[in-house]
């Protein structure tokens, strides 16, 4: 199954993180501060909050019992699932003015039971069980855009830059050689015009934005693979090792063998 549902009611706070998926969480009942870049925001039943793999955020339980849903995409599905730019803008483009959170009010209801029925579709499986699932994540998507028009905006209305053009191409080439002055000049702009509007529209520059992407790819292969470290660093762009034990130690905290023996065995999935 491509994505994943996860129900949670344990109190467990937790410190400043990132993942490697695009998430939809949703709050059943009770209450926590959800700190996203540095913004806290109390949310309650009926709130819907959207990360995605960039958004380093924290979690604090206020009011128990706190009941609450995950819904987790993986990066490679997000653009597989569905093919309206304007649904999936709430996930890419998490600008300085991003709000995270949309409240479900009198639809709290409605809320509870997709939630509810995608964690049906999880556990009776079958053959269409992603296409139901894909259909319950529609509903939640239309719903919140009905509701909060203002967080899905395409890309082509943030800036005059092709800033969805940009994306797919960092995207499709973060592992490879990257000059912020080659990007620049392939769309006649200077390097800080690029970085300004690039940030306005996804929140962070283009060079955290390909390193952070090397980071997410070395944390999955470090999960999901035996390759050596060396080998590692290879394939997420950092032909100098210790270049890359160092980026990746000052991204987490952690070397990245510290990373892999940490996880050996668990799947790397958190739940706030």
């Amino acid at each position: 199954m491509s994505f994943e549902i996860k129900f949670n009611d344990q109190p467990t706070p937790h410190g400043t993180h990132t993942h490697t998926y695009y998430e939809m969480l949703y709050v059943l009942s009770g209450s926590a501060m959800i700190t996203v870049r540095r913004r806290d925001y109390e949310c309650g039943p009926g709130s819907l909050i959207f990360l995605n793999p960039f958004d380093e955020h924290a979690s604090r339980p206020l009011q128990l019992p706190y009941k609450r849903y995950y819904l987790l995409i993986p990066v490679t599905q997000l653009k597989a699932f569905h093919n309206d730019v304007l649904l999936l803008s709430v996930f890419r483009f998490h600008g300085d003015q991003f709000p995270y959170v949309v409240q479900a009010g009198a639809l709290k209801s409605r809320f509870d039971q997709y939630f509810s029925m995608l964690m049906n579709v999880q556990q009776e499986g079958g053959i269409f069980a992603d296409t139901r699932m894909e259909a319950l994540m529609t509903l939640i998507l239309t719903d919140a855009q009905a509701m909060r028009p203002d967080m899905f905006i395409p890309a082509n209305q943030l800036s005059f830059l092709p800033i969805q053009d940009i994306m797919n191409e960092l995207d499709a080439s973060f592992c490879s050689h990257f000059s912020l002055q080659e990007l620049a000049n392939q769309y006649h702009v200077s390097t800080g015009c690029l970085s300004a509007h690039f940030r306005r529209a996804v929140g962070i520059s283009p060079m955290q934005y390909v390193t952070q992407s090397r980071m997410q790819r070395a944390q999955l292969l470090l999960l999901n693979s035996e390759l050596s470290i060396a080998a590692i660093a290879q394939q997420c762009g950092y032909p100098d090792v210790s270049n890359f034990v160092r980026r990746f130690r000052l991204q987490f905290q952690y070397t990245p063998l510290q990373f892999r023996q940490m996880h050996q065995v668990v799947n790397g999935k958190e739940t706030h």
